[in-house]
């Protein structure tokens, strides 16, 4: 039984980022793009809330986890002194 019917649709991004997450036999493979991480923990909630869905709570901690993992830092920039 697929489950994608739950998760937001694709926005088309070129460079969407990517998660799996393992339960017992399970394989659970998560994308989205920069500006979707809420829509995607919204989804993988209400997955979580299903009683006929496998996830439960903690798997909601552990995508948000990883989705934290996987976006790149922002780059740090030196502020230039002010003149004077």
């Amino acid at each position: 039984m697929t489950y994608d019917a739950y998760l937001p649709p694709p926005t088309g991004d070129p460079n969407p980022y990517r998660i799996s997450l393992f339960k017992g036999r399970s394989r659970w493979n998560f994308q989205w793009t920069a500006g979707d991480e809420d829509a995607l923990i919204e989804a993988v909630s209400e997955l979580a809330a299903d009683e006929r869905v496998p996830l439960d709570w903690f798997d909601v901690a552990m995508v948000r986890q990883q989705m934290l993992q996987a976006i790149p830092e922002p780059e740090q920039t030196t502020p230039k002194p002010f003149d004077t």
